[in-house]
C-alpha cells in the first residue's frame, strides 16, 4: 500500500508543473485574444465609411432645409411631438440619424402608420432622404417624439431642435410650440 501511495504521490508531483503550465498558457492565450482591440468590419462598412468621408468633404453639396416646424403643446413630463418638412434640395442623399433639443433629454425619430386597422408607432434608427426629395414629418407619419419635456411647452413658446445627419451635417432650428396653420 505504501508503494501505491508513493506512486500516486510522485505522479501527482510530476503532473502539477504540467497542469500549471497548461493553465498559464490557456489564460495567457485567452487574454491575448480577448484584449484584441481591432474590430472586424465587412468591406461594405469600410466602403460606406469612405463614402461618408467623401460626402463630409463636399459640404457645399449639403442643402437640406427644414420648413414649417412646430411642436405640440404639453405639460412637463408628458409626451409631445415635433413636426416639419425636410427637403433635400441638394444633389447628395443623406439620412437623419439623431435629434436633440433643449426641451427634453430624450428625443426619438418615430413613424406612425396603420396596421390592420390599428395605429402603430415605431422608433426609427434613421430617415433616409434622397436628392431632391421632400419628406413630411406630420401627425400620422414621421415625427420627432419629445419624451418627458423638462418644462411645460405652451402655445407660442419656442424650443431648439438640432437635427444630426449621417453626413455630419447638423441643422439647428428654433421652432414654435403650437401649430402655426391653425
Amino acid at each position: 500500500m505504501n508503494n501505491q501511495s508513493l506512486l500516486f504521490s510522485s505522479a501527482s508531483t510530476r503532473t502539477k508543473p504540467l497542469i500549471l503550465l497548461l493553465l498559464f498558457v490557456c489564460i495567457s492565450l485567452g487574454l491575448m485574444l480577448g484584449c484584441n482591440n481591432e474590430v472586424d468590419r465587412p468591406d461594405s462598412a469600410l466602403e460606406e465609411q469612405g463614402r461618408l468621408t467623401s460626402l463630409s468633404m463636399a459640404k457645399s453639396e449639403w442643402n437640406i432645409a427644414i420648413e414649417d416646424a412646430w411642436a405640440r403643446p404639453t405639460k412637463a413630463g408628458m409626451m409631445s411631438a415635433a413636426y416639419f418638412t425636410m427637403h433635400n434640395v441638394g444633389s447628395v442623399a443623406d439620412s437623419l440619424v439623431q435629434v436633440s433639443s433643449n426641451a427634453s433629454k430624450d428625443l426619438q425619430i418615430h413613424l406612425s402608420y396603420m396596421n390592420d386597422g390599428i395605429m402603430v408607432m415605431e422608433e426609427q434608427p434613421f430617415v433616409a432622404i434622397q436628392a431632391s426629395e421632400q419628406i413630411p414629418f406630420q401627425p400620422g407619419g414621421y415625427h420627432i417624439m419629445i419624451i418627458q419635456p423638462i418644462k411645460d411647452m405652451e402655445e407660442g413658446d419656442k424650443i431648439s431642435l438640432s437635427l444630426y445627419f449621417k453626413s455630419g451635417m447638423i441643422i439647428e432650428e428654433t421652432i414654435q410650440v403650437g401649430n402655426p396653420t391653425i
